[in-house]
C-alpha cells in the first residue's frame, strides 16, 4: 500500500488518541533516512512506535537486514500495514512503552524511538530512558525523534547526548542520539 494512502488512517489514529500517535502525519522521506542514518547495519535493532513504516522502510534502504528489525506497534492497524507492507518483518502488537516485558533481556546495536515520550512525566520519560540503555549493546545507540528542541529525557554524566535538526521536514524535528558515556 503506497504511504500516501495510508495518511488518512493515519490522521484518524491520531485525532482518536493523540498521545498514542506522536503526529498527526507519517514522517517524512527526509527524517526517516536522517533517522536511518544514525543506525550502523550488523546487528539487532529495534523500533518502537513504527506507525506506518517510513522509518522503518530507511532502516532496510540504509541496510539493516529484514532479519535483524523488530518492530513494536500500538495500534492493530498499523501492525495489520506493517505486514503487509514488510513480508517477513518482526512486528509485536502491543506496548512499545513496556518493551523489556515483550521481548526479554536481548541486547540491540540501535533502539529507534517516535513515541510521544513528552506526553509521559518527566520520572516516567527517565524510567524509559533507562530502560532502553540497559537494553543496549555496549557500543549500542538509542535514538529518539521528537518535534522539542529541548531534550526529551533528562540525562546524566554517564550518558552522551547529540542533536541533530531536520530542517526538511515539516515541521522541522529533532533527532535525539543518546548512548552510555
Amino acid at each position: 500500500m503506497p504511504q500516501a494512502v495510508f495518511e488518512l488512517p493515519f490522521w484518524r489514529a491520531f485525532l482518536a488518541n493523540p498521545l498514542r500517535v506522536a503526529s498527526p502525519v507519517p514522517s517524512g522521506p527526509a527524517l526517516a533516512r536522517a533517522v536511518a542514518a544514525e543506525v550502523v547495519p550488523g546487528g539487532s535493532v529495534l523500533e518502537l512506535g513504527p506507525g506506518s513504516g517510513a522509518v522503518t522502510a530507511a532502516l532496510l534502504a540504509r541496510g539493516v537486514a529484514r532479519g535483524d528489525l523488530t518492530v513494536i506497534e500500538y495500534a492493530p492497524d498499523f501492525c495489520t500495514h506493517l505486514r503487509h507492507r514488510f513480508p517477513g518483518l518482526k512486528v509485536l502488537e502491543g506496548d512499545a512503552f513496556a518493551f523489556p516485558g515483550l521481548l526479554g533481556q536481548r541486547q540491540f546495536k540501535a533502539i529507534v524511538s517516535g513515541l510521544p515520550v513528552l506526553a509521559c512525566p518527566q520520572e516516567a520519560r527517565q524510567t524509559f530512558l533507562q530502560r532502553a540503555l540497559g537494553a543496549l549493546a555496549p557500543d549500542g545507540v538509542f535514538i529518539q525523534f521528537s518535534y522539542s528542541p529541548l531534550s526529551p529525557f533528562p540525562t546524566e554524566r554517564d550518558i552522551t547526548v547529540r542533536r541533530h535538526t531536520v530542517w526538511r521536514n515539516l515541521p522541522p524535528m529533532q533527532i535525539w542520539r543518546y548512548a552510555r558515556a
